[in-house]
């Protein structure tokens, strides 16, 4: 059996296509684990008149804790023997868990994963990621998965991308990385585990077919001011170091690249014209990074050549420690920012 969890917040207006997606797979043997994360509109009614009609369908109601928290909760009534996760905005083929059921059938893989099709208002994009179709032993992950796979060679460019929802884990590879996952975590929440799961997989298969369908939304946290950003940004590259360091495989100088993305989304952060903080604020958010020992170690480690001009900029400024430069160039972003409008 396969147990499919689905964390659910103010989602109503795509909740129905997303759950009717999941209970009209060809494949039937389903756990369905609806999990409310306190959700504020209809959204609790509707699970639960889900659950009235489908009995493979449960629901978890709990009080609002964030993405983390609500994946941690379905995993814990979870009973299948693979895991996947479908966000509550988002849908699926009807044959996603049929091509992953044969699979399992066959190889008993440790993880599965396949494309996704990002869903644009206006248009849909596949995913293209380094693994080809079929199978994969511990020594093909580690010669041809493992060193790409969270930076694949030019930024910011993932080799697998660390989404969740494309992927079916063995429910006990799942349990010993999920739970260990800061509830915190607003940005990278997937990174924390799916690539410690990779890392301690066994075996892999990848599915070169577009079957889960990503909606891309414009209220999405990228594109609003996050105030506390500061505080978790790094919290995903904490436990990834963490697990770099219990791992055989070293993934120093991809963590680098993966420091870099996070400084650099923190200065677009700033940069946002939604951010009423003062000048003097700003600053001391760019000491902070100048001062961070990671940060000066991945800005010394990472290659220029492999960067675009503008986080080369960051780069460079973070290499000289210039808090100036650095503020200047936020400034300058923001107009570049509000010009793109």
């Amino acid at each position: 059996m396969i147990s499919v969890i689905v964390p659910i917040y103010g989602v109503e207006k795509y909740i129905r296509q997303c759950v009717d997606s999941i209970v009209s797979q060809k494949y039937k043997d389903l756990e369905i684990i609806l999990v409310d994360d306190g959700s504020k509109d209809n959204c609790p009614e509707i699970c639960d008149e889900y659950a009235e009609k489908d009995s493979r369908i449960k629901v978890v109601h709990k009080e609002n804790g964030g993405l983390v928290s609500a994946r941690q909760e379905g995993l814990k009534v979870a009973t299948g023997e693979y895991v996947g996760f479908v966000d509550g905005d988002d849908w699926i083929d009807d044959n996603m868990y049929q091509s992953m059921a044969d699979i399992i059938y066959k190889h008993s893989p440790d993880l599965i994963a396949c494309e996704f099709v990002n869903e644009f208002e206006d248009k849909a994009e596949v995913s293209v990621q380094i693994f080809e179709e079929g199978f994969y032993d511990k020594a093909r992950l580690k010669a041809e998965i493992y060193p790409k796979m969270l930076f694949k060679g030019s930024f910011y460019q993932f080799g697998i991308y660390p989404n969740c929802w494309t992927k079916l884990f063995k429910r006990e590879i799942l349990e010993k990385n999920l739970p260990l996952v800061d509830t915190r975590i607003k940005m990278g929440e997937d990174a924390a585990f799916t690539y410690a799961c990779l890392l301690v997989s066994n075996s892999f298969y990848g599915i070169k077919r577009g079957l889960y369908h990503y909606r891309i939304l414009t209220t999405s946290m990228s594109r609003g001011y996050d105030a506390g950003l500061e505080n978790i940004i790094f919290l995903p590259y904490n436990r990834l170091v963490e697990v770099n360091e219990k791992s055989e495989f070293d993934m120093t100088e991809q963590l680098s690249y993966y420091m870099i993305y996070l400084v650099n989304f923190l200065i677009r952060n700033e940069a946002k014209a939604l951010n009423i903080r003062s000048g003097i604020q700003i600053r001391s958010t760019i000491k902070r990074i100048i001062k961070n020992a990671d940060v000066k170690i991945a800005s010394k480690k990472v290659k220029l050549s492999k960067l675009p001009v503008h986080t080369k900029i960051i780069v460079c400024l973070l290499r000289l420690r210039s808090v100036v430069g650095l503020q200047a160039y936020t400034m300058l972003l923001n107009k570049y920012l509000e010009k793109g409008k």
